[in-house]
């Protein structure tokens, strides 16, 4: 390799350099623009988790109590006036009893279905925030590396260095740059590929959340007009315990 053809390839390493700079540079920017939008999406979701495991949730166990207690009430009400009346009311305050076991019983069994899946999520925060851990811990001791680096060439090994570099060595170097910076290039084309899709996804997610979201509102509507029918058999119970 001939001085000229040395230069000419130390130039197009820096343009595949600057080239590779871009890219990274630019993709940086989309990952925090993606990262805005997950956590944007994880605010979101927990508003609207919110909403159903605790307000819609709350409100529908007052109205299950409400309910079952205008049945029970109602058969006990009743005023048998023969064996078979009084047997037809004994059976009906375990038929109601046994209802309400059966719905609290699949109840019960959905809430351990979603704390399983709340669970597993928390174990997939875990792992997010050992891996987000183990990322800069690593970027920290590159850093420290680096000052240390820093350092011995300020004390002289950067310019002691360049008075003893030949021909070969800046050859090898010049190799060894080429093969990296084509490395960093098809890495950070990977990361772009990368960036898309979970952009995607994301963009997918927030549709299903604000519809999610939409939903509950709707629901909670609905336990309120509910609520408001179960109000109206409830005065109506009142009356057959004594009207006022």
């Amino acid at each position: 390799m001939n001085e000229e053809s040395a230069d000419v390839k130390i130039k197009k390493n820096r343009r595949r350099i600057f080239d590779a700079e871009s890219f990274v540079q630019y993709n940086q920017g989309q990952v925090f623009v993606g990262r805005s939008v997950i956590e944007e999406n994880r605010a979101l979701a927990l508003k609207s988790f919110a909403s159903d495991a605790q307000g819609n949730r709350e409100l529908l166990l007052r109205t299950v109590d409400d309910v079952l207690r205008n049945r029970e009430v109602m058969v006990e009400q009743l005023s048998p006036a023969t064996p078979e009346e009084e047997r037809f009311q004994n059976s009906m305050k375990n038929k109601v009893k046994i209802e309400e076991l059966e719905k609290q019983a699949e109840f019960n069994k959905a809430m351990l279905e979603i704390n399983q899946l709340m669970v597993d999520a928390n174990k997939l925060l875990i792992e997010i925030n050992l891996k987000t851990r183990q990322t800069n811990e690593s970027l920290v001791e590159y850093l420290d590396d680096l000052s240390t680096l820093n350092a011995k060439w300020l004390d002289g090994d950067l310019e002691s260095g360049m008075k003893a570099s030949t021909g070969s060595d800046n050859d090898a170097r010049v190799s060894e740059n080429t093969s990296r910076a084509e490395k960093v290039a098809e890495l950070a084309q990977n990361n772009r590929d990368t960036i898309n899709s979970l952009y995607e996804r994301a963009t997918q997610n927030r549709g299903t959340i604000m519809s999610e979201a939409e939903k509950s509102a709707e629901l909670r509507e609905e336990i309120v007009t509910l609520r408001e029918k179960i109000s109206a058999n409830q005065r109506r119970v009142a009356d057959k315990i004594i009207e006022l």
